[in-house]
């Protein structure tokens, strides 16, 4: 069979017949005009002859024009671009049979389909989920199919593209996604560059000039973090490092303290930060219930500026494990006491626990264990201790065992030590 590839440039438009004698006779019309796409992406028309010569057209509701003449020895197929055909809601092609004496046929016309490019495409939604994905939500201008379920109706060509530009001046890669969807999940390199977003669909692609750009920055986060620690608290002192620093200025911007009990453990909210000033966080802090790690993780930033949408993926320091210690408070007492005089001094202990802690003296070279010392179920006890020694001054301290507390580790703790002189 033929295949004779249409010129992009118009032929002259068909007029209602060629120049011939008065008395020539209209061929017979052709039969069966068909359209289809051909493998590769192209249109093809067919139709049915006797074997003439034939002139085929592209009609539109307002216009019309030539696509190619072939001859009688060709066979009755035509096969184009289809940028070769205008956008128009109703298109058909049009086949005439030539007769010997430039005589034209009346016309046969395909069934009408549409040439639609599709409608303009624009970023509405980015996402960072990740230093390696970037997600992306479009959405597209209304359109009305006026010629439904056209021969040329391809459901699923339509398309996105997104191009990434960076973070290397010369690095550019394409990530396409087909079928009806609004919305991709496109990989990206770690590093500062531009994400755009094209569409098209087998008509050809839509300017892209006219998309939004998502620009993807980096973050940072540096952090010192407190070391091994009483009870109460852990704390950081912290500097955000982004190329974007209007993300790490937005008032809404926050930096959670996590914490977990092992490695193999997910990762928890522990407490947040929200206020920054050119990146630096204020000591954000969190109780901790015993030994476990830590780490402060930076969210995902967003922020629209004009036409572009900046984002910073999430960033987080390393874990690190920080032990916990009981903190043992001793309270009030006399510091001297006549020989024989019994001393009483409170002791609190956090956690508030029914622990038996011990009562330790030191003997010049080493702590000695006194006795037990049992605390009650808020991790308080009355410790007596009976002056003697006239002339000595005694140093006592308390110790904890270690203990767990909701499966979290509290390591073995002493008390700072306390003095009695006895006169």
């Amino acid at each position: 069979m033929r295949k004779t590839l249409a010129t992009t440039a118009a032929v002259a438009l068909l007029t209602a017949g060629l120049s011939g004698t008065a008395w020539a006779a209209a061929p017979d019309a052709p039969t069966d005009v068909q359209v289809s796409w051909t493998e590769d992406g192209k249109v093809r028309v067919t139709w049915k002859d006797n074997g003439e010569a034939n002139t085929v057209a592209a009609v539109f509701p307002d216009t019309g024009y030539g696509l190619d003449q072939p001859t009688a020895d060709a066979p009755n197929e035509l096969v184009f671009e289809p940028r070769v055909l205008q956008e128009a809601p109703k298109v058909r092609i049009s086949v005439r049979t030539v007769g010997a004496d430039k005589e034209l046929s009346e016309p046969v016309r395909s069934p009408l389909f549409d040439t639609h490019r599709v409608p303009t495409l624009r970023i509405n939604k980015a996402q960072s989920l990740s230093t390696t994905s970037v997600r992306v939500w479009w959405e597209r201008d209304p359109f009305v199919d006026e010629t439904p379920n056209d021969p040329l109706d391809q459901p699923t060509g339509t398309w996105a593209k997104a191009t990434v530009t960076g973070p290397a001046a010369s690095q550019q890669t394409e990530f396409v996604v087909r079928g009806g969807v609004s919305t991709a999940d496109v990989p990206v390199r770690r590093g500062p560059l531009t994400i755009k977003l094209s569409t098209g669909n087998e008509w050809g692609q839509t300017p892209a000039g006219e998309y939004q750009t998502v620009r993807v920055g980096t973050m940072s986060v540096t952090s010192t973090l407190s070391g091994p620690g009483r009870w109460t608290q852990t704390s950081w002192n912290t500097k955000l490092l982004a190329n974007f620093p209007e993300i790490i200025r937005n008032e809404v911007f926050e930096v959670e303290v996590q914490a977990r009990p092992n490695s193999s453990s997910p990762w928890n909210k522990a407490g947040r930060n929200g206020g920054q000033i050119d990146g630096k966080v204020f000591y954000p802090s969190a109780g901790a219930a015993g030994g476990q790690e830590y780490r402060l993780w930076v969210p995902a930033g967003q922020l629209y500026r004009g036409d572009v949408i900046l984002l910073t993926p999430p960033a987080s320091t390393a874990a690190q494990f920080v032990r916990k210690y009981a903190d043992i408070g001793t309270g009030h007492a006399a510091d001297t006491a006549q020989v024989g005089v019994t001393v009483h001094r409170t002791i609190i202990v956090a956690p508030g626990l029914p622990l038996k802690a011990a009562l330790h003296k030191w003997d010049g070279k080493q702590w000695r264990y006194v006795r037990a010392v049992q605390l009650d179920s808020k991790g308080k006890a009355d410790v007596a201790i009976r002056a003697a020694g006239r002339g000595t001054t005694q140093k006592y301290r308390i110790a904890t065992p270690p203990v767990k507390v909701n499966g979290l580790p509290v390591e073995l703790s002493t008390s700072l030590p306390f003095t009695l002189k006895v006169v």
